[in-house]
């Protein structure tokens, strides 16, 4: 009886093992990590916020004409402190009824780096270098009169910047550059309210704002992080 159990657990390892073998060997992975950067002159003044953002489209077992990849987010939004004018957030999700308010993280570098549609991923673990980003393949930008209170918020686009930041705010630039810097997750000590909307209950952690705008972690935080 022994015996046979042991002959069971040994086939079922091995089993096991040819299963992650065949895994790794039919599926693939493609990663990259960028660094998103943002430049916003108020005042005379050129403010810069930035952060490492890092992407992985996982393959796996396709289903019906879905596409078998899904993608991995990991990392935190940049934020641009304004000082006394609040803060400017590049968000990590955009608006997809809108794609005029900007461009999620996941389309950033692809778009950047000449693949507008994003669909080439096996081209992504061999980018190198820096993109400068044009006006059409922006992140969303969202922003914050007070950082303490996320009531404050809405939604500005580059457009807007002078109308509502102050007519000498305009928006200088923003980049994307290809890094083995590490991802750093600090964003809660700036924005502690971000900790509040993640303990409410699955289902009730969006935050809706008067003005209707409604903000998860998942816009300032990467789903995987």
């Amino acid at each position: 009886m022994k015996r046979g159990c042991l002959t069971i657990l040994l086939v079922a390892a091995v089993s096991a093992a040819a299963l992650v073998g065949w895994f790794t060997f039919a599926f693939h992975d493609y990663s990259y990590r960028y660094r998103l950067t943002v430049n916003i002159e108020i005042d005379g003044k050129v403010h810069t916020g930035s952060s490492v953002i890092d992407v992985t489209w996982h393959e796996g077992i396709k289903i019906g004409d879905g596409s078998p990849f899904g993608p991995l987010l990991r990392g935190q939004a940049p934020i641009v402190d304004l000082d006394d004018h609040g803060i400017v957030i590049a968000t990590l999700i955009a608006n997809y009824k809108n794609s005029k308010d900007g461009q999620g993280a996941l389309w950033l570098v692809p778009r950047a780096f000449g693949d507008a549609q994003g669909v080439n991923l096996a081209m992504l673990p061999s980018l190198q270098g820096k993109r400068e980003l044009a006006l059409d393949n922006l992140p969303r930008f969202l922003w914050f009169a007070n950082s303490q209170e996320p009531t404050t918020g809405r939604g500005i686009t580059v457009a807007d910047f002078a109308s509502v930041l102050g007519p000498s705010a305009h928006f200088v630039s923003a980049s994307v550059e290809i890094t083995n810097d590490p991802v750093v997750i600090s964003i809660r000590e700036k924005l502690p309210w971000i900790a509040a909307i993640e303990k409410r209950p699955p289902g009730e952690q969006v935050l809706y704002l008067p003005n209707g705008l409604g903000i998860s972690r998942y816009m300032f935080i990467g789903g995987a992080s």
